[in-house]
């Protein structure tokens, strides 16, 4: 190959380079827009602002097979029985460190997340095996929980690992003394996903600096 056409072919690539980049950047905006939330991309859940979201396959979206057990022993889709916002919180029963925490932090601001008629509770059990939905209302029941909309759930637990991890990035270990080995387990996050089940923000549910956010981030998701 003559030196000339090596060049017009190097051009050439450099040209369809930056019309690929050009393109997906017009479809993933990456600058911040100060009135509406962000939307998370990719493996490295990288904050963007698409016009048009569902053009992009790699946006963290709570997948329409991803089915659960609630309190009531009911089968969910937690996809396609709704399309109301959301936050998803990952605990278990047994819990004595964090989970309990994170319950009495959303029972308290609940006055506050009384202007979110709409909004749904969604505690997912990390420890589907003992987990059963008898267990899981009676934990409803401890917490004397009455909003209609918070409900508790068990599962696959492959299937709610994979979620916590892919959708909401919750890849969080620990060592298990009894199993002998790091495996998965809770995390202190809330995640907070719109009407279209969307992963829109992350949360933590220590303190109240980041609750605070989450009430100003879900009047900015509802307009309100």
């Amino acid at each position: 190959m003559y030196p000339f056409q090596h060049r017009k072919i190097h051009s050439l690539s450099l040209i369809l380079l930056g019309l690929l980049f050009s393109f997906h950047c017009s479809k993933a905006d990456t600058t911040p827009e100060t009135n509406a939330l962000p939307y998370f991309l990719g493996k490295d859940f990288d904050p963007v602002w698409p016009k048009d979201p569902s053009v992009l396959s790699e946006l963290k979206q709570i997948p329409v097979d991803f089915q659960l057990t609630n309190q009531l022993g009911n089968q969910v889709s937690l996809k396609g029985n709704s399309s109301n916002p959301s936050l998803v919180v990952f605990f278990y029963a047994t819990c004595r460190g964090i989970c309990p925490l994170i319950t009495k932090n959303i029972i308290q601001i609940q006055p506050n997340l009384a202007e979110f008629s709409n909004l749904e509770i969604h505690s997912i059990s990390i420890n589907p095996k003992e987990d059963t939905p008898t267990v899981l209302s009676k934990y409803r029941t401890l917490y004397k929980i009455q909003n209609p909309n918070w409900n508790f759930y068990t599962g696959n637990l492959k299937v709610i690992e994979s979620f916590a991890k892919t959708t909401c990035g919750a890849e969080v270990e620990g060592f298990s003394v009894e199993k002998n080995k790091y495996e998965f387990v809770h995390t202190e996050n809330i995640f907070l996903f719109d009407e279209k089940q969307y992963l829109r923000g992350i949360y933590r549910a220590k303190g109240t600096g980041d609750i605070q956010r989450l009430v100003a981030d879900l009047r900015i998701l509802t307009k309100k």
